[in-house]
């Protein structure tokens, strides 16, 4: 079990590093309502439509701080918190994985793109294999990294759960640049904190995020990444690629969960050959 704790702690060691990194200057961003929730969006640059969806405990901002500049020199990108992440407001449901995929959705017809290349990490990767496989018609390609698809990540969270009884114990864990990063960004502000970690380990415990069955319908192009020392297991990973029709496999060396953060100019350079050269089946 010691393993267990160690991953789940690696993962939020994470968080921490991706809630610290050097952020590129601040781009103006606004609110857009849709599905009853209002959801913050960033838009920059010029040329086809790139989407990025943050991971867990985390935002635009945070996760793709080392993205942004480079892709919107020749690309129109746009940056989603979802709801009760980063800028957008907080919402009495529980997270949900297929939500922020169906949230994502509407928000794409909101903003009339019709067809977008999607880049998502962690729980970012989760919503982008969903938007893909209930949302085909919007997604051309698809990159994600640290994604997961079934309960073996979830259960050390459910193991957690039940050793770790109150919420309160698990915010322990989290580093306190993660906290200050919410509370900075959020317009809940920091009462809601506890709230937000609530909901977060909650979704963290969604035993299927994806069936295989689900998987194997995907008809967009995916590129499946990951670090060779990612919290996500290698083998996770690779079945989520061996389940899909149209995909590539890249796994980067000596690197962990947050692969567009530990090692930008590789995800960056991998990411952009992949969504400008494979063709669409």
């Amino acid at each position: 079990m010691k393993n267990l704790f160690a991953a789940t702690f690696v993962l939020l060691a994470h968080i921490a590093l991706a809630a610290g990194s050097a952020a590129t200057p601040p781009v103006a961003g606004g609110l857009y309502q849709v599905n009853g929730v209002q959801l913050y969006v960033q838009i920059s640059g010029n040329g086809p439509p790139i989407l990025f969806l943050h991971g867990g405990l985390s935002d635009f901002d945070q996760s793709f701080s080392r993205q942004r500049a480079y892709f919107a020199t020749f690309r129109t990108v746009i940056g989603v918190d979802q709801r009760g992440h980063g800028h957008s407001p907080d919402t009495e449901q529980p997270f949900s994985y297929r939500q922020m995929a169906d949230d994502t959705a509407a928000l794409l017809q909101k903003l009339k793109i019709s067809r977008v290349d999607v880049v998502g990490h962690s729980d970012g990767g989760n919503v982008g294999l969903l938007l893909a496989r209930f949302h085909p018609q919007l997604v051309r390609r698809l990159v994600i990294s640290g994604a997961n698809s079934r309960g073996d990540f979830a259960g050390l969270l459910s193991y957690l759960h039940s050793r770790l009884s109150s919420d309160e114990r698990f915010a322990e864990g989290v580093p306190s640049n993660a906290r200050d990063a919410y509370v900075h960004a959020s317009p809940d502000g920091g009462q809601h904190w506890l709230t937000m970690l609530s909901k977060t380990k909650a979704l963290w415990e969604t035993f299927t995020v994806i069936n295989d069955r689900d998987l194997a319908a995907i008809q967009a192009p995916v590129l499946v990444m990951s670090g060779d020392h990612d919290v996500i297991p290698l083998e996770h990973t690779v079945d989520i690629y061996r389940h899909l029709h149209h995909a590539q496999l890249c796994i980067l060396p000596a690197t962990g969960h947050i692969t567009m953060q530990e090692r930008p100019d590789e995800f960056n350079r991998v990411a952009r050959e992949f969504l400008e050269n494979v063709r669409l089946p």
